[in-house]
């Protein structure tokens, strides 16, 4: 919805501006409106045609897109996706604050993205005496309306503040890829550092938003495209999986993709085959250790994703991997320290292939076997975890669709307690369970 203006007589100058389709008049009818007032007559809406611009008003990518409005939809009319609201009309009282609240529903598009705030124009200075039109206190409202003047000098103050703290110069002969991805991992690793940024930006983001495109924003223009591409590079950087989408405003990303004479930013993190021979050829690369260690684990995510038939072997290592990560972002350990452990895991991840070819088991059944290697209960019954993995392939062409019946699954937990009969009763359901999870968790997720 792109505004509810409040007065009939907008309709014909609209009209002549934009497509017919995007308006509608909601006012009431009146048996002298044809003698009277011919143009409201014109464009007077029957009940039925009235209810049908009503629902389409409230769904996204429909027409109407503005609704011109006479003592109308102050109560009983919720449209979250109404944004703008122009006032020409004098308003008093609850009217007045009715009439405010309509833009004041909190909404997202279907990507995703959410309405931060509501603007209303004030065509007849309303708004520049709140408290006076409004002759009951009105504290509760402190805030919830600003003067542009007020909210550009907040904005010249947070951004000229935010531009010290976060945007840090590049380095000689560093690209600016290459110094968004420094300041990204060096200076942001903190979690709680990256939530002080992402808080300093979504702030001047929301300010941005509102005020652009007035002219006053030119000379921050700049410094608030160096955020804008900042905060993209360091949710790009810490994302987990290879499919994010930065979540700037829409007048940002316009700004960020077209404005002439600044440098654009490509930067995206991406993601690396988690394999020993790519890893090798990853430490001949420039780039951090840190931005190497995020992105052999994201590579890790990636195959899981689109090769599920291999995922059961994998993700008992994509959790491990991801503990390597953790340990790098809390500065548990240090890259070079992470790109070890990773090595590891590189060359388990060819044993566990080597071994899984030779098996002729599915991957899933011999997942089974190859993470309990070592499981303390197992040994001491003496149940060998590669036996285990053949006898869960047998249970698995047996109960084929226990991912999806719950009575097939209880048939095919209740079978495997015999092959374990050896191990103590509550570490034997401990480790029935721990099966389960293990055959299903990557199906259950998406996977095979």
């Amino acid at each position: 919805g792109a505004g509810l203006p409040v007065h009939s007589d907008d309709e014909r100058l609209v009209a002549e501006r934009l497509p017919p389709e995007w308006t509608a008049p909601i006012y009431y009818a009146n048996a002298n409106d044809v003698v009277e007032r011919p143009l409201v007559a014109q464009y007077q809406l029957s009940d039925e045609e009235e209810a049908d611009a009503r629902s389409r008003f409230r769904r996204e990518g429909e027409d109407p897109k503005i609704l011109i409005v006479t003592d109308k939809l102050l109560t009983g009319f919720d449209a979250p996706i109404l944004y703008c609201m122009y006032l020409d009309k004098p308003m008093r009282d609850h009217v007045l604050l009715q009439a405010i609240a309509r833009v004041n529903r909190p909404y997202a598009d279907r990507d995703g993205k959410a309405k931060r705030i509501g603007l209303i124009v004030d065509f007849v200075g309303v708004l520049r005496q709140l408290r006076k039109a409004l002759r009951f206190d009105s504290d509760d409202i402190s805030g919830a309306i600003e003067d542009l003047d007020l909210l550009l000098a907040d904005f010249r103050e947070k951004i000229a503040r935010a531009g010290d703290a976060w945007l840090r110069p590049g380095k000689d002969g560093e690209g600016q890829d290459e110094r968004l991805e420094r300041i990204a991992y060096e200076h942001l690793r903190d979690e709680e550092t990256r939530r002080k940024f992402f808080q300093a930006y979504k702030d001047l983001e929301n300010l941005w938003e509102i005020l652009s495109p007035s002219k006053e924003l030119g000379e921050w223009i700049e410094t608030y495209k160096g955020l804008a591409d900042l905060y993209a590079a360091v949710r790009s950087a810490y994302s987990r999986t290879v499919h994010y989408d930065h979540d700037l405003g829409n007048k940002t990303i316009r700004l960020v993709r077209d404005h002439a004479g600044l440098a654009e930013s490509g930067f995206r993190a991406g993601s690396a085959d988690f394999d020993l021979e790519t890893l090798k050829a990853l430490q001949g690369e420039k780039r951090t250790d840190e931005a190497k260690v995020f992105d052999l684990v994201r590579g890790l995510a990636k195959e899981i994703e689109e090769e599920p038939e291999t995922a059961p072997v994998l993700v008992a290592l994509k959790e491990r991997a991801e503990g390597v990560l953790s340990a790098l972002e809390t500065r548990q350990a240090t890259a070079s320290e992470c790109l070890d452990r990773l090595a590891r895991l590189t060359s388990e991840r060819a044993g566990a292939e080597r071994a899984l070819r030779e098996s002729g088991l599915s991957p899933r059944a011999f997942a089974v076997g190859w993470e309990l290697r070592g499981e303390p209960a197992l040994r001491e019954a003496r149940v060998e975890p590669e036996a285990l993995g053949r006898e869960v392939e047998d249970l698995l062409s047996r109960f084929p669709n226990a991912a999806e019946s719950p009575d097939e699954e209880r048939r095919l937990r209740a079978a495997l307690y015999k092959p374990l009969l050896e191990v103590a009763g509550p570490e034997r359901k401990a480790l029935v369970d721990r099966i389960i999870a293990m055959l299903f968790r990557s199906g259950r997720d998406g996977g095979a």
